[in-house]
């Protein structure tokens, strides 16, 4: 991301990767709230969906503030405004993530951890499952994945910093286990590896997140 000589301290990155684990976590907990079941809670249930969807919100507003400042800071550029240039890379960004979501979707399986998770978010409060798919998570895991993770990790060899993005990105939505769907791994590593160039590429956080939202928003007009 950069092109300054930066040598490695091995206390910073060690450093870098324990803050990143934990703005990971700050980053799922909002949703967290919400995947408990009636099955889980029993009569608790009722009283558990009235005030849920409250604390998922606040928490979102706690975690978006934190994952913020810490992005701020650890940009290690100036952003470059929108261009015509910046629009193009937006496009190609979002036709290459739907070659790849609809060309791996075939040899999926029709769930995993991921989707089951997002069905019972969508059980308990499908106002906050659109709101987290099409706005929060567009914009939480890019500043996470790209913003703070590329200029963390390997800033000055970007092909490292997109990789790692990409593998960190897909295995954090397919965690590795016996149950694992490795296709859907794939593809959600092979779109980080494309939200991550054109982070890259455009020096604009803003244009991996429009990539991202148009993503899911064309999966779910799609889908309809």
């Amino acid at each position: 991301m950069t092109n300054k000589n930066i040598q490695p301290n091995p206390f910073k990155s060690l450093f870098h990767i324990i803050a990143f684990i934990l703005l990971f976590l700050v980053e799922q907990i909002p949703l967290s709230i919400l995947t408990l079941t009636k099955a889980n809670l029993g009569k608790n249930y009722d009283a558990y969906i009235r005030i849920a969807p409250i604390i998922s919100l606040v928490l979102m507003a706690i975690a978006g503030t934190i994952l913020f400042l810490v992005f701020r800071r650890a940009q290690q550029f100036d952003t470059i405004p929108f261009s015509g240039k910046t629009w193009l890379t937006v496009l190609a960004g979002i036709i290459l993530a739907m070659l790849v979501n609809y060309g791996l979707l075939p040899f999926m399986r029709a769930q995993n951890s991921n989707v089951d998770a997002l069905n019972t978010l969508g059980q308990n409060s499908q106002a906050i499952l659109i709101f987290s798919v099409l706005v929060i998570s567009p914009i939480f895991e890019e500043v996470l994945f790209r913003g703070i993770l590329m200029n963390w990790f390997f800033p000055n060899r970007p092909i490292i910093s997109i990789l790692i993005s990409g593998i960190v990105f897909g295995f954090a939505h397919a965690p590795i286990s016996n149950d694992t769907d490795w296709i859907y791994a794939l593809s959600k590593i092979l779109l980080g590896v494309i939200l991550a160039t054109v982070y890259y590429r455009t020096k604009n956080i803003k244009a991996d997140i429009s990539v991202h939202f148009l993503n899911n928003f064309l999966s779910i007009v799609l889908a309809i």
